[in-house]
């Protein structure tokens, strides 16, 4: 990358907390002043801010901007929904937060100085799919870069931004398993559904399927989601598709155990669990689940779209 470009930094410096020092103030903004490196700084103060700068950002700048967002999944999420137009923006990405799932996807390195390295070295603009949820009820959009899901993810995502357990695994360097320690806790209780998919492949083509007793479904455009793990082995984030891992018709029991196979990436062999590839799928429920969209939660729904945008975002890593 040429050196006298400006690169405009958008730092959560609350991802992952627990960290023992501020990775930006100690960590990269030294090294960038060492490198020479021009560049802006804006702070993410409170939920939904990185939005706002990233709106402010291409506001008050004409022509192509290069982002990078210095935080975690959420922080990159919120990034992503404040761009406006795709084809005036180039995107980095330095992962700070505690599950990391879209670096590790990607191959991006989980310590910061690597990260930046890799990025300002990268000589090539990969165009990475994106997705985006329709939320039928009130006409809302939210995109998202690793995955939306309905139903027992979702409820993991909202125990997880509502709960102590995740600070605390966090400042012992296990943030990682909270998700997983949630799914255990609540897939006894968690609220099931029936209902109707319609997946639409690329070239058009719908096909319906009656769903029963669905735990969840989870759009993805990553391989993991959830602190590492692999919903969707094959899942490709450039192939125009997402991959829809979901599982259905199971005892509590079965779905217990699938929990075990899928921390074993092992959970594809189970009757019950499977994954469509499509490019989109419409989710009709008889009740409603809990909907996320990379770990932000949505309150339930019982009729949403999911849908992949091919090659929408310009990616360096």
């Amino acid at each position: 990358m040429n050196k006298a470009e400006e690169y405009f930094f958008i730092v959560n410096e609350r991802a992952g907390i627990g960290k023992k020092h501020s990775i930006w103030k100690q960590d990269l903004k030294p090294e960038l002043l060492r490198r020479g490196i021009h560049f802006r700084i804006y702070v993410c103060s409170h939920p939904g801010h990185a939005t706002e700068l990233v709106q402010k950002i291409l506001a008050e700048h004409d022509g192509a901007v290069t982002l990078v967002v210095v935080g975690g999944d959420g922080t990159f999420n919120e990034a992503l929904n404040g761009i406006d137009d795709f084809s005036r923006v180039t995107i980095g990405f330095i992962p700070t937060g505690s599950a990391n799932d879209l670096g590790y996807s990607l191959g991006i390195s989980s310590q910061p100085l690597t990260a930046l390295e890799q990025m300002l070295q990268s000589k090539n603009e990969h165009f990475m799919d994106i997705g985006e949820t329709l939320f039928h009820k009130t006409g809302e959009v939210r995109r998202f870069a690793i995955s939306s899901g309905i139903g027992l993810d979702a409820e993991v995502c909202a125990l997880v931004s509502n709960g102590r357990l995740k600070a605390l695994l966090n400042r012992l360097h296990l943030g990682k398993l909270v998700y997983f320690a949630n799914a255990i806790r609540i897939v006894f209780s968690q609220p099931l559904a029936e209902g109707k998919l319609i997946f639409t492949d690329e070239e058009g083509k719908q096909t319906e399927r009656m769903i029963h007793r669905l735990y969840f479904l989870a759009g993805m455009n990553q391989r993991f989601e959830g602190g590492h793990l692999a919903m969707a082995p094959s899942a490709e984030s450039d192939d125009g598709l997402l991959s829809f891992a979901m599982a259905h018709s199971l005892t509590r029991m079965q779905a217990l155990i699938s929990l075990g196979l899928l921390a074993l990436r092992l959970h594809e062999r189970i009757n019950g669990y499977e994954v469509v590839h499509a490019k989109s799928c419409h989710i009709m429920l008889k009740n409603p689940l809990e909907v996320h969209t990379d770990g932000e939660v949505h309150d339930r729904h019982w009729d949403i779209t999911v849908t992949c945008l091919p090659h929408r975002l310009k990616i360096l890593y």
